[in-house]
């Protein structure tokens, strides 16, 4: 190890403990409080030594430009600590209450049952989820069964996928179960596998939005206890009102017994169960609504830009050509910290303005390699959930070069990501007017329609995806689930195997951007369920 090296100091100032606790905030939800310095200080200088670094300044940039290093960063921040059947007022309550009112009113033909365990942490709470759901008879009802654990700590995570456990984790388990779900090993007890083959374990963060369409959704119960807790309260209403829009109608939300939801959400009504208070997503309570309106998307898109040019001749205030693009952008970032704000009613609508064929051209091109590096700077920055910085480096490029479709579809990324989705449906528009062969724009304008209750437009626009792009994977499975919601189980199963067969032939793919830090192989198991269940419902499995 050099000399240079050894001068890496060993302190943080408060400077930088505020650097990356704002970096970690935002990208993760998680808020460290000052007393958390010296923890974070260990961890950053763990990290920096592993990479020989000279300065925390240079682990910084290699936190902000790598996912994985993020995640690596995560893993000593967080604290993992839960047990099996932690407290147990709330799965009596799950066994007893909740799961029969939910299998009463539910009208699926598949007989599914899905519950998402949200910051899971080492496996603990889904697994007892899933021993909860096997004793209270749902398969012998006929019922499959599924829990999805997910979490920002990819250590904890591969914990999880084992299911190894000692100790304090096992301290509520009681000896009849402890005799019925897990199994003596070596190494202490494992989780059996009449339990483990119902749960699933998967890499998410709370506070990246849009959750993954493809894997996210349709939840009849969600679990989230005390991990908004180390949020900030914005951060906590953004997550809670995912949390309400991922869940089916009658669906509950399980939080920590000392957290509550008030100021936070008035979405869910509160329901009391022996004591128990959890959190219900009334039957009346579907936010989207679904769109009659089946014209064609020539006269959609006419329609939308009709609509966009008379907002903007209305608006007061400089025109268009009277300021900069790159200015659009760069206010659009400054608008990004306020979150969801309206766009600016002045023609400031960034897509708007690039797009308007009267809006005069730069006399000067910039160097090619200088694209291409904020190109591939804004990727970076919306992959990571930068997306301030991301729109500030595309409106640069956008203002030299307006007919950039990879600027377009960076933008429409960046904006269906925020869940600004008319702003994605113009960019989507800009960059198919462009190329109209990019299946990952026609796959976004899928998404945002099936998002928006729009089953009509974005089965058209899947198809069109898949039929760009055979093996567009992500398109095949939603269309499957849709299809599927639909009681259209014969194409539902059609699309299921065309998935299972394209990841067999090409396990990678421009798809696999949007998987939202998933693996292949978790989607392979997802379709292959999927098919399964669709098949079982047709009587043919």
């Amino acid at each position: 190890m050099s000399d240079d090296f050894d001068r890496l100091s060993k302190d943080l100032s408060v400077e930088e403990f505020a650097r990356f606790r704002d970096y970690i905030q935002r990208h993760s939800g998680i808020y460290l409080e000052q007393t958390k310095l010296d923890s974070l200080r260990i961890s950053l200088i763990t990290r920096a030594t592993r990479h020989e670094f000279k300065s925390l300044e240079e682990y910084f940039q290699l936190v902000v430009s790598d996912d994985d290093e993020f995640r690596e960063l995560l893993n000593l921040i967080t604290i993992n600590e839960t047990s099996f059947f932690r407290f147990p007022q709330q799965f009596d309550a799950l066994r007893n209450t909740v799961i029969p009112e939910i299998i009463s009113e539910k009208s699926d033909p598949s007989r599914t049952f899905r519950v998402w365990s949200a910051g899971c942490s080492t496996g603990e709470e889904p697994y007892t989820v899933a021993m909860t759901l096997l004793d209270a008879g749902l398969e012998s009802m006929g019922w499959r069964c599924h829990v999805m654990g997910t979490d920002v700590s990819t250590k904890a995570l591969s914990v999880a996928r084992a299911g190894i456990y000692r100790g304090r984790a096992l301290q509520n388990v009681t000896d009849d179960a402890m005799s019925r779900h897990f199994r003596k090993i070596p190494e202490g007890l494992q989780v059996s596998g009449n339990v483990r083959r119902l749960v699933d374990f998967g890499y998410h963060n709370l506070i990246k939005e849009p959750y993954p369409l493809s894997l996210m959704g349709d939840w009849d119960i969600i679990f989230c206890r005390n991990v908004t807790i180390y949020f900030k309260v914005e951060s906590t209403r953004r997550v809670v009102k995912n949390l309400f829009n991922s869940l089916n109608e009658g669906g509950y939300l399980f939080i920590g017994h000392s957290e509550t939801l008030t100021s936070i959400s008035e979405d869910f009504e509160a329901v009391e169960i022996d004591g128990v208070f959890l959190y219900r997503k009334s039957r009346s309570g579907r936010r989207t609504q679904v769109m009659t309106d089946v014209m064609a998307p020539q006269r959609m898109l006419a329609s939308r830009a009709a609509a966009a040019d008379q907002h903007t001749l209305e608006a007061p205030g400089p025109s268009r050509q009277e300021r900069p693009l790159g200015e659009l952008w760069r206010r659009d970032a400054e608008r990004e910290e306020a979150r969801r704000a309206e766009p600016v009613a002045t023609g400031a609508d960034p897509g708007h303005a690039v797009a308007d064929p009267s809006a005069p051209t730069e006399a000067a091109e910039p160097e090619q390699e200088d694209v291409a590096t904020l190109l591939e700077g804004a990727r970076v920055s919306v992959q990571s959930g930068g997306h301030a910085e991301a729109r500030a480096a595309l409106g640069s490029v956008l203002e030299r070069d307006r007919n950039n479709f990879d600027a377009h579809l960076l933008l429409a990324f960046s904006y269906a990501d925020s869940g600004d989705y008319e702003l994605a449906l113009k960019e989507c528009d800009r960059a198919l007017a462009i190329n109209p062969l990019l299946p990952s724009a026609r796959y976004v304008l899928g998404i945002i329609y099936q998002r928006q209750g729009d089953l009509v437009r974005a089965v058209s626009e899947l198809k069109k995806t898949i039929y760009i792009d055979a093996d567009f994977v992500l398109a095949q499975l939603n269309l499957g689930n849709i299809y599927r919601s639909q009681g259209k189980f014969d194409a539902a199963c059609r699309a299921y195997q065309n998935a299972v067969e394209s990841l067999e032939r090409s396990p990678g793919g421009s798809w696999m951007e949007f998987m939202g830090g998933f693996d292949a192989d978790l989607l392979a198991r997802t379709c292959e369920r999927s098919l399964i269940e669709c098949r079982k419902a047709m009587g043919i499995a």
